[in-house]
């Protein structure tokens, strides 16, 4: 079953340059994600964690078609019998069919079939909140403070999506949303941006008719590490990539790539949320000399999100080897283990630190696992503790990391107890293990407070006890090599 995307909808992203490290407001951004892989359509949650795409229009949208198909006003642009793309809903203000012959010709491809366009209005479309993420204040990337300030003004304009028929065929569908309109909810698009957009999805529509998100699946390495911030950011690095060019070369306008200093210095969600389209772009054009040749990406990809912030090769700057393990003994049950990669470092600093020094925080990123543990037995719901452990390229990067991180623990609140406290259920305490390695213990106190941490620069050992151990820090000598990640992670493992 070919992978679902939903779509960027305006060429410049929206960002809030230089906010305050702690206000998190503000942040109106209209995004397209595609989030981890998987085989249904998913609105991407910048965590990771996802819900079914048919959340990302409202019940009621469905109850309109009727009154969409009634629609008469005027418009220049209906669809004719013949193209190969057919628009229904409100007058999207350009020739659609057109828009999709110009990005095959970008793409260097021939196809004989094309994607339907829905179309709907502000006062059609109900706004994209946040609930639709399905995000949790419980979640790894809430409690290291990756989470908007309440509901963010995050919308989507646009979104296709495929469907495989008995035979093999593929149908896609995208959908455009607030078309035309000069107020209502989310970010009204007029025939320019919306052009923009259905650039961006038509690209989409001929990965999923060139079978280019499966390709690439297929040549992710066992070796890499958080594959599906990679994954995403290929497959939107390309599709912002023929946004940008496409302006330039039918629409007579400069080629807007995507601001990456004003998404340095964004909220920790925007950061997150828009990496994968920021520096996937970047990296999409670090790769490539053409447009023509965006699928050559997907044949050999970067194994990290590493490579793909700095411009690096596949065989550069590979993770290096890192294992941890849950201790025997521990009073907590051990619920998962994932890699979350540079891209999610250097957002999570951002919670508490400058966009410059959060770079430089997690410029050093070597490698990094995050254990999930779970306990029931203080109460009706279950209570989460996190060990992060962070493997740094050498020591300087470390030390240069704990002061960085030092000023962050600091923003979270107040020193209680051997633990930075912001309530009960987000508290903090970071342990040395090496000159290379920290933990990173965040959650619950009682898991914070509680658990051991022990090990050497690639090897860690978590436990969790039931007596204090603020006070102790525990570590093996350091004798271990560099060595490469393999197969630690499974391709396209949940994160």
């Amino acid at each position: 079953m070919k992978r679902a995307l939903l779509a960027v909808a305006l060429a410049l992203m929206l960002l809030v340059a230089g906010c305050n490290t702690t206000d998190q407001g503000g942040d109106s951004t209209t995004v397209e994600t595609t989030g981890e892989p998987t085989d249904e359509m998913t609105t991407a949650q910048t965590t990771a964690e996802q819900t079914d795409t048919q959340t990302t229009t409202s019940d009621g949208e469905d109850e309109e078609d009727d009154e969409q198909e009634e629609q008469e006003e005027p418009c220049e642009y209906r669809s004719e019998e013949g193209d190969l793309v057919q628009v229904q809903g409100a007058c999207l203000g350009f020739d659609a069919n057109q828009v999709y012959l110009n990005v095959m010709e970008m793409a260097g491809v021939e196809l004989d079939t094309g994607p339907s366009v829905r179309s709907l209005s502000p006062e059609q479309t109900n706004p994209y909140t946040f609930d639709q993420f399905g995000f949790s204040n419980e979640s790894f990337q809430a409690v290291m403070g990756i989470a908007p300030n309440g509901t963010p003004d995050v919308y989507v304009a646009g979104y296709a999506s495929p469907q495989t028929g008995p035979d093999g065929s593929v149908e896609v569908n995208v959908v455009m949303r607030y078309i035309n309109a000069s107020s209502g909810e989310g970010r009204p698009q007029g025939p320019e941006e919306a052009e923009v957009t259905l650039a961006h999805e038509f690209l989409h529509a001929i990965q999923f008719y060139e079978g280019s998100q499966d390709r690439l699946a297929a040549n992710l390495t066992s070796e890499g590490v958080n594959l599906g911030d990679v994954e995403t950011s290929l497959v939107e690095g390309s599709a912002v990539y023929f946004e940008s060019e496409y302006q330039e070369e039918y629409m007579d306008r400069d080629a807007a790539s995507r601001n990456v200093s004003a998404w340095a210095n964004s909220s920790p969600f925007s950061m997150y949320t828009l990496g994968p389209y920021v520096m996937g772009e970047r990296y999409t054009k670090f790769r490539v000399n053409s447009t023509s040749e965006f699928q050559t990406l997907y044949d050999n990809p970067p194994i990290s999100m590493e490579q793909i912030m700095h411009n690096h090769m596949p065989d550069e700057e590979r993770p290096l080897d890192l294992s941890v393990e849950r201790g025997q003994d521990s009073v907590w049950n051990h619920y998962s283990t994932s890699t979350r990669g540079e891209l999610f470092l250097r957002s999570s600093l951002r919670a508490g630190v400058s966009g410059p020094r959060a770079a430089d925080g997690a410029e050093g990123w070597g490698a990094d696992r995050v254990m999930v543990f779970q306990n029931q037995s203080y109460g009706d719901a279950y209570k989460y503790g996190y060990a992060w452990t962070l493997r740094f390229d050498n020591a300087s990067e470390q030390d240069e990391f704990s002061g960085i991180f030092q000023d962050w623990l600091e923003s979270r609140g107040p020193l209680t107890d051997g633990v930075y406290r912001m309530d009960e259920d987000h508290t903090y305490r970071m342990v040395e293990i090496s000159d290379e390695t920290v933990v990173v213990l965040a959650g619950h106190e009682r898991f914070t407070t509680q658990t051991v941490a022990t090990g050497n620069s690639s090897h860690v050992t978590v436990t969790m006890t039931d007596a204090d151990q603020t006070s102790s820090v525990q570590s093996d000598d350091d004798d271990d090599e560099e060595r490469l990640v393999a197969a630690s992670v499974a391709p396209r493992a949940a994160v």
